[in-house]
């Protein structure tokens, strides 16, 4: 259970930290928010506690606020939705957190080099490879206000950029996010490749775990590296009338 908590709230952390920086992020008892104008990511809302008809008031309620919110629940049990349903939540998708102990380094095939964002230039270059890659929004100007505390990488292969990743660390946790690989250079191993310098980037650093959110299309990837499925992390709209 310490492990699920530790990926969530590292999780959860990096939402905190970025709609801060906005005056958007909101603590409302057992309810947090992080909204950010003018960018899709992350305009999350959530909860650690247990699911119950009043909270899933207050989470309408606040939602039909603010609609432009998704709801990510943490599910480590199964994937009933019947109560969510029944308040008016429309699923969107599905997300499976997983962690890995970092006892032992990689070895990867192709040499990468990892660029650190630094500058403005570097962010709307971050923020655009992200768009390619995911087909949402991280905006420029969120990189920009947070680059001094989160590490976000550029990715380039003989000079040529390949991706984006994120490394964030919490205490002896290691999140990776925002992994993602541009479109013209996927189904060329990039993905593993970049998973592997990373991990054993956090293996320097002291880091202990790594955890990260994996879409259904990755899972099996990250299983063949030795990771293992924590919870459920299923995304929510409201549905609309």
């Amino acid at each position: 259970m310490k492990k699920i908590t530790a990926n969530i709230q590292n999780l959860t952390g990096l939402w905190k930290l970025a709609g801060e920086q906005f005056h958007g992020f909101k603590q409302e008892g057992q309810i947090s928010s992080s909204f950010i104008p003018e960018s899709e990511w992350p305009n999350k809302i959530w909860t650690e506690a247990p699911i119950s008809e009043d909270l899933m008031g207050q989470l309408k309620d606040t939602m039909e606020q603010h609609p432009q919110l998704t709801f990510s629940y943490f599910n480590p049990d199964t994937t009933d939705d019947s109560l969510l349903a029944q308040q008016g939540f429309e699923l969107q998708f599905n997300q499976t957190g997983m962690s890995l102990p970092l006892k032992s380094t990689f070895n990867p095939l192709k040499s990468l080099d990892f660029k650190r964002v630094e500058t403005a230039v570097q962010a709307a270059l971050w923020s655009t490879a992200f768009m390619s890659a995911f087909g949402y929004d991280f905006g420029a100007t969120t990189l920009e206000k947070t680059l001094d505390k989160v590490p976000y990488y550029l990715v380039y292969h003989n000079k040529e950029l390949v991706g984006t990743v994120i490394l964030y660390r919490t205490g002896k946790i290691a999140g990776v996010h925002a992994l993602g690989i541009i479109p013209e250079k996927r189904k060329q191993g990039y993905a593993t490749e970049i998973m592997y310098n990373i991990l054993n980037k956090a293996i320097e650093d002291g880091s202990e775990w790594a955890t990260l959110q994996a879409s259904d299309m990755a899972k099996n990837m990250y299983l063949k590296m030795g990771f293992t499925m924590d919870f459920l992390m299923q995304n929510y709209k409201l549905k609309q009338d």
